[in-house]
């Protein structure tokens, strides 16, 4: 897009550019006009947010336009979240604004789940008058020491003409590096005015080029592979369109496939190569075998259940996410150009013994699933759940995963074809899944949105299910509801201690979604389950299905 291509006449004049075509320019606007017409001519076209003082003008000069959608969070921490699975929905940076003081500390924890799991995110948020910065002035805070560990940039704007430089600077950042950018305004900066604005392009991100300067990585990363028999690989990261590349390089190298949790649905579960997740609720037996695991990406959670013996080749588009404590031999660059090099130069190396015993691992898998769709006991297991919910989803649907226990039956017992599936991979807070599935429906949508949560998740953003009642967003809230934090009991358990706090008060959730003007049902029994999931995935608007389950305790705990 051209920038000459745009115009915003408000006060402004028609005037005659160099080639002599008529342009229209915008003159004499006000800082906050200028800003959201910039984020609107960069593609940017929704915002989430929660109002408060030193915004008022932002929100004003937001209301009197229509290129730009706000979404009003009922809590910052889920406007940063809802930005940050925009992000990592669309490709595109998300964006969330906020007052100061508190309305910014409340960003803190969405902001942590874009940082870590590099969704590009801009944050804009009001500050105190500028005469009063420094000072003891109501919700003050040095809003760049807050902001530190969670962005990569923070910058506190003091003139009116720097807003829009800074904010591009900010923007660019956020897409090129894929991270959190922040930019705080003093609330008197949003009404004056910018007499001749100019508005940049920010360029999308560039895909990274691998080049010669990791020549000598990938000789060793072949010759490690080449003297290895019993090959996986673990696929933290990449995109659909690369699904053949991965499977060919699986099929030449003979190699079981893991998928860790954040790319679950990446490849589809049904492959002769995919042996599934790893976890507290499934360890393959012959992942203790393995003598060679190559990394596509990272694999924050997965990465402690690694043998010690295999030898580790992790491949990544950045320095920041080579894990120097696992890896024998890191390559950074380009992930599918790299996995089309090493298919050219890896020679195959048929262990027919060791495709054996990948094909046996799918079958045992295969087996457990089997038994537990027909597993029909009250309360109800949460792996029955899964494997229900596997059953009656559409198979391109968009699955937003809280964080609890639940999590680990759905990796094993979901079986992911065309679905996408997310979740908050590296910070792991809980309460991020519904504000995720709110965004989920905004961007994408043409599919079904299923958010999947656990009571105590719930219980930390109940108030955006009055979210998305004022929206009308159908997203299908699917509560794994065993009335306890049942991970974190059964974790202490484990380790010899007295568990102790991990009963929060749970509600009837069912009739507290109809008090927010939603739909909800309360599943007790096996048999009663696919009928509720399928009127809840059949309706127009926001449904809970609050799912009884019985505290069944993760095999693989440790």
């Amino acid at each position: 897009m051209r920038k000459s291509e745009y115009a915003w006449q408000q006060s402004g004049k028609a005037k005659i550019d160099s080639e002599g075509k008529e342009a229209l320019m915008v003159q004499n606007i006000t800082v906050a006009e200028a800003l959201i017409k910039f984020l609107s001519l960069n593609g940017l076209n929704t915002i989430f947010g929660v109002l408060g003082d030193a915004v008022f003008p932002f929100f004003d000069a937001l209301g009197k336009q229509t290129e730009i959608k706000y979404y009003g969070a009922a809590h910052e921490s889920s406007a940063a979240f809802m930005a940050s699975y925009h992000a990592k929905l669309t490709g595109k940076a998300g964006v969330c604004v906020a007052t100061s003081g508190p309305g910014c500390a409340n960003l803190i924890n969405g902001l942590a789940d874009a940082y870590f799991d590099q969704a590009p995110v801009l944050v804009i948020t009001g500050q105190v008058q500028t005469q009063k910065l420094g000072t003891n002035a109501k919700q003050y805070i040095n809003q760049q020491a807050l902001m530190q560990a969670v962005s990569k940039s923070s910058e506190l704007v003091t003139n009116a003409d720097s807003v829009i430089p800074v904010a591009a600077r900010a923007l660019a950042k956020a897409v090129s590096e894929q991270t959190v950018t922040h930019v705080s305004i003093p609330v008197d900066l949003f009404t004056q005015r910018i007499s001749d604005p100019k508005f940049p392009e920010i360029a999308a991100k560039n895909t990274a080029q691998w080049g010669s300067g990791y020549a000598a990585g990938l000789e060793d990363a072949v010759a490690l592979i080449q003297s290895s028999r019993k090959i996986l690989m673990m696929v933290g990261k990449g995109k659909p369109e690369w699904r053949k590349t991965f499977f060919d390089l699986a099929v030449k190298l003979n190699a079981g496939i893991i998928l860790a949790q954040q790319a679950k649905g990446l490849l589809p579960d049904n492959h002769p190569n995919v042996i599934g997740g790893i976890g507290e609720a499934y360890a393959p037996t012959l992942l203790q075998e393995a003598d060679c695991i190559l990394l596509f990406g990272n694999a924050s959670f997965e990465k402690r259940f690694l043998p010690a013996q295999a030898k580790i080749i992790q491949i990544a588009d950045t320095q920041e996410s080579i894990d120097y404590s696992i890896m024998t031999k890191g390559i950074v660059g380009d992930l599918r150009q790299i996995i089309k090099v090493l298919i050219e130069r890896v020679d195959p190396d048929r262990n027919q013994n060791w495709l054996n015993k990948i094909e046996c691992e799918k079958q045992n898998l295969d087996n457990l699933i089997r038994n537990q769709e027909l597993n029909n006991t009250t309360p109800i297991h949460p792996a029955h759940l899964m494997t229900i919910l596997h059953r009656v989803v559409p198979g391109d649907s968009v699955i937003i995963c809280d964080v609890g226990g639940f999590m680990h039956w759905f990796d094993t017992y979901f079986r992911a074809q065309n679905h996408t599936v997310l979740l908050s991979s590296h910070w792991r807070s809980m309460g991020g899944g519904l504000p995720g599935a709110i965004s989920a429906c905004i961007s994408q949508v043409d599919k079904k949105v299923i958010a999947l949560v656990g009571d105590g998740g719930l219980m930390m953003s109940l108030g955006e299910v009055a979210t998305a009642v004022k929206y009308q967003l159908p997203v299908c809230i699917v509560i794994a509801n065993n009335h306890q934090y049942n991970l974190e009991k059964s974790k202490m358990e484990a380790q010899g201690l007295l568990p102790f706090g991990h009963d929060p008060a749970v509600p009837d959730f069912a009739v507290l979604a109809r008090a927010f003007g939603c739909e909800g049902r309360v599943v007790s029994k096996a048999d009663q389950l696919a009928s509720a999931l399928t009127e809840a995935l059949g309706s127009s608007k926001p449904f809970v299905v609050d799912v009884h389950l019985n505290n069944a305790t993760l095999p693989f705990l440790s």
